[in-house]
């Protein structure tokens, strides 16, 4: 079993986040959003590509590992990006219907427009100012279905 599903704290009750980001700061800020909206989850944290690759694969071999109930994915991470690691969630017979939240500082239209592509349930561009980056959790939250927890 994967080390990410061997800490005690992932079988807590509470329904996971998965946040695939290497900016410390942005896993703050997206922590932050989440407490903002009220939505209890238990976060895991991936700091780059492969990291989440793991995480995703280890949830798929387990059969008892329940998938994340929603996942936050940089787009540019180390190692292994973003898009391929939506191409994989979505072609995944367990992961495949896990919303996908898709953060990037990028404007390019482009971007956006790949990424829902890909299969990403929502596409977030980080803002420079605290109130605006809050506004993930309302993102989060209509993800969920307006689910809090």
């Amino acid at each position: 079993m994967d080390e990410y599903l061997r800490d005690e704290s992932y079988t807590t009750g509470l329904k996971t986040v998965l946040i695939a980001e290497d900016n410390a700061a942005d896993v703050g800020l997206i922590r932050l959003a989440l407490e903002h909206y009220g939505l209890g989850f238990d976060v895991r944290v991936v700091n780059d590509g492969e990291e989440a690759i793991r995480f995703i694969e280890g949830v798929e071999a387990d059969q008892t590992a329940p998938c994340p109930a929603l996942a936050v994915l940089d787009l540019n991470l180390p190692r292994i990006g973003g898009d391929e690691i939506l191409r994989r969630v979505r072609t995944s017979v367990k992961w495949h219907r896990v919303p996908v939240i898709v953060m990037s500082s990028s404007l390019a239209m482009r971007d956006r427009e790949d990424a829902l592509r890909w299969g990403a349930s929502a596409y977030f561009n980080k803002p420079p100012e605290l109130e605006s980056f809050l506004e993930l959790g309302a993102v989060i939250k209509d993800a969920l279905g307006g689910a809090s927890e």
